[in-house]
């Protein structure tokens, strides 16, 4: 039997947040300030909801195309020091934002990647991430960027190394816990809908 879990309150959280923005907007400048801020929301969904779809489409078929076996051999937990510096290859190299590469981290880890190496490539796409070089050199000057870059060089392969040794064998229980979340959230809407009919039943009887 499936056991009951909470529910995630964290988009109730958020929609509440937004509420709250908005009643301050709205009093501290009337409803223009406030709708305002609602397209300009509106706005930036409608540009990223294109690499949402791409990015969902890539890590579905990753999923598809490449198999366990090679993802074990090459990203896995036995993959040692090359899967750490592929990954952190490919962290530094994809483009876009966490809407487009933390899908892609999730196919992965669905595919049999290790723990040290997910933990890589995300740290090395936040620190080494090439696209994000030309902006920061216009912005902050080329000796703050050459600094920054060179202070951070190590960490993610050292994050890596260090999930990897401390939290590796946990990678299993993390891969099955997410995949039993639909489940879970399934079965618990089904438990709620019969005792909604239950208790609907005894009413009328």
């Amino acid at each position: 039997m499936i056991k009951k879990r909470k529910l995630d309150y964290t988009p109730f959280a958020l929609a509440l947040v937004a509420l709250a923005l908005a009643l301050v907007a709205w009093r501290q400048d009337g409803p223009e300030l406030a709708l305002d801020g609602l397209l300009s929301g509106g706005s930036f969904l409608l540009r990223v909801i294109p690499l949402l779809i791409a990015a969902f489409l890539t890590a579905g078929l990753i999923q598809a195309l490449v198999t366990e076996e090679t993802v074990n051999r090459w990203l896995g937990s036995e993959s040692g020091w090359r899967g750490i510096a592929l990954a952190c290859l490919g962290g530094a190299l994809i483009p876009g934002g966490p809407y487009v590469y933390y899908p892609i981290a999730a196919a992965l880890l669905q595919t049999g990647a290790g723990l040290g190496t997910l933990i890589a490539f995300v740290t090395a796409k936040n620190l080494w991430s090439i696209s994000r070089i030309p902006v920061e050199i216009a912005l902050l000057g080329p000796r703050i960027t050459i600094i920054r870059f060179l202070i951070t060089l190590v960490i993610p392969p050292i994050l890596g190394f260090a999930a990897e040794a401390l939290f590796g064998k946990t990678i299993d229980k993390i891969r099955k816990a997410i995949n039993k979340t639909p489940e879970v959230l399934a079965e618990t809407s089904k438990q709620n809908d019969g005792t909604e009919t239950s208790g609907v039943s005894k009413e009328y009887h």
